[in-house]
């Protein structure tokens, strides 16, 4: 009896501990701050470089983040691919950054696409990497 009450308790306290942090879902953004992932753009249809990376901050948001050397060719209907994640381009130049809520561990592999929308091509794009703070 003692012992399935110990079972109990101590699975009490695991929920407890999972359900405060997050839960599982919530995972890939426990950690400490740092660079998780980077990639260099490049060229695939129109002049596009710069670099990329997957970020988690200290708040535990974890994000993509374009360097301030980011350049493309300017166009009305420009996108952020990543995986099945489709983002609008804040501006085709400049350091700009965008949440990625509920990323996992695949985001550390993805590959990030700068999409024109009218032209239907993907203007740059950049394999990413995980780095050792992954």
């Amino acid at each position: 009896m003692f012992a399935g009450l110990g079972v109990a308790v101590a699975a009490g306290l695991a929920l407890g501990f999972t359900l405060t942090r997050g839960g599982p879902e919530n995972a890939f953004a426990q950690g400490p701050p740092g660079v998780l992932a980077s990639g260099e753009l490049k060229t695939v249809s129109w002049g596009t470089n710069g670099t990329v990376t997957v970020e988690r901050t200290r708040t535990g948001k974890v994000i993509l983040r374009f360097s301030r050397d980011f350049r493309t060719q300017r166009a009305p209907a420009l996108y952020v691919h990543m995986g099945s994640r489709r983002m609008v381009l804040q501006r085709p130049w400049g350091e700009q950054s965008y949440v990625l809520s509920g990323a996992g561990p695949a985001a550390l592999h993805a590959t990030v696409q700068v999409f024109c929308e009218k032209c239907n091509k993907a203007w740059g794009e950049a394999k990413l990497h995980a780095t050792n703070a992954a």
